[in-house]
């Protein structure tokens, strides 16, 4: 028998018809198209969330950033930023310091990132993450997020004061028995007035939530650094996913200094996300195996009712190879049907999920993925074309080894036994 007349049987065995085994066919065939379009979905949502957190480290921070790990400030940035350009990379001075804000009778900790105009303007690109006003970085003037405003209550205008920790820190003296007394000197550090020329929004919660843009001489002052000096450089290359190139040139340059890559600093949470997308896919395969398992079942009731059938194709010269063939083809077709379907649905799901979310999100009147919990305003999602050959092909394989057990047992079967099967 030619593979032709193999696939023939085997499509007319499989082949809906009114009886319960095909009813229980058509169950298989829908828990394989729900596994993989689970699959698909979840794998498509984990890849979009590391992707879009990818993306948002890299709107948010530099593709490498360089301290002094000794000094804690650099003296001499220009020296460096030559060194940097030498190497086929950019690098801008920057100040970053921990800072509190004070509006009216609000006090709440953040975080100050010094910059020169320029930079805000093209390397950072604040402009175009501004919602309101002007990105303006002049002599104490703050662009702030708009989380922050609605924590102040402040608007274009306002006049906020930041007090310095390290000026605050010089007006008491802590004892060796860990008393805290009010230093001995005639000075009064009075916190800084600065005006809030802009209200910006990078779409990244943690980032939104803490970071207010500052000049970076003001910074600077804040921090007590010398004139023209930065707590460290940000630096851009080519290609960010491809960066480790550049930080070695970088580091063998530059010995006295600390050189960190974004994913050096980011380190855990981009190997968190990796590790939650391979135990979900673990996790979810065996939804895919569950209904392996059912088409065992279907089979091994296709081939009890099929059995003077099969002692007839015996009898008139089918090898065993043949019959088992015949259903092994049986479980490849639920296979590729199953996951046929199956990546349609998860595709569809995947293309209108935002869609879906907003229509659950007013069913149950809450939202369900917080921006402050998830950092995003929507959920990301994105299909690679590896993960779904990967998913459609391990469906197919354990669909078509489910039917390996019912091939086996019909291949057995002797033409004697089989036609006087009642």
């Amino acid at each position: 028998m030619d593979i032709r007349s193999k696939f023939f049987l085997a499509w007319r065995y499989f082949k809906p018809q009114r009886s319960a085994v095909s009813l229980i066919t058509l169950i298989s065939l829908a828990g394989v198209a729900l596994g993989v379009a689970v699959l698909i979905v979840v794998l498509a949502v984990m890849t979009g969330f590391t992707d879009l957190m990818k993306t948002k480290l890299l709107e948010t921070t530099a593709h490498i950033q360089i301290y002094d790990y000794y000094t804690g400030f650099i003296r001499d940035p220009d020296s460096v930023i030559k060194t940097v350009r030498d190497a086929g990379a950019q690098a801008v001075p920057v100040t970053t310091h921990p800072i509190l804000i004070q509006f009216g009778a609000r006090f709440i900790p953040k975080q100050a990132i010094g910059l020169d105009q320029e930079t805000a303007d093209n390397r950072v690109n604040l402009p175009a993450h501004l919602s309101f006003g002007k990105a303006e970085l002049g002599k104490n003037q703050v662009v702030i997020s708009n989380y922050i405003a609605d924590q102040l209550h402040a608007t274009i205008g306002s006049k906020i004061l930041i007090h310095s920790p390290t000026k605050l820190a010089k007006m008491v003296d802590v004892q060796k028995d860990g008393k805290v007394l009010a230093h001995k000197t005639n000075k009064v550090y009075l916190p800084e007035e600065f005006i809030v020329t802009g209200i910006c929004s990078f779409g990244k919660y943690d980032f939104d939530s803490q970071i207010i843009f500052i000049n970076r001489e003001d910074a600077n002052d804040l921090l007590e650094l010398p004139m023209g000096s930065a707590s460290e450089l940000y630096v851009w290359v080519k290609d960010p996913f491809n960066i480790q190139g550049d930080a070695a040139r970088l580091r063998k340059a530059l010995p006295l200094y600390s050189v960190m890559t974004w994913q050096d600093i980011n380190k855990q949470l981009l190997g968190v996300l990796g590790v939650e997308k391979n135990m979900m896919f673990f996790l979810l395969v065996f939804i895919v195996l569950v209904a392996a398992f059912s088409i065992t079942n279907t089979l091994i009731t296709v081939v009890i009712q099929k059995t003077r059938e099969i002692g007839l194709l015996k009898a008139v010269g089918a090898s065993s190879p043949t019959v088992m063939m015949v259903f092994l083809l049986q479980g490849f077709f639920v296979g590729v049907i199953g996951a046929g379907a199956g990546a349609v649905l998860g595709i569809a799901v995947v293309t209108y999920r935002n869609k879906l979310l907003a229509w659950m999100s007013q069913l149950t009147g809450r939202p369900l993925f917080p921006p402050e919990f998830y950092y995003f305003n929507e959920l990301p999602a994105h299909i690679i074309g590896s993960d779904l050959t990967l998913i459609i092909g391990i469906s197919v394989v354990l669909c078509t080894l489910g039917a390996v057990i019912p091939a086996w047992r019909a291949a057995r079967l002797t033409p004697a036994e089989a036609l006087r099967y009642e």
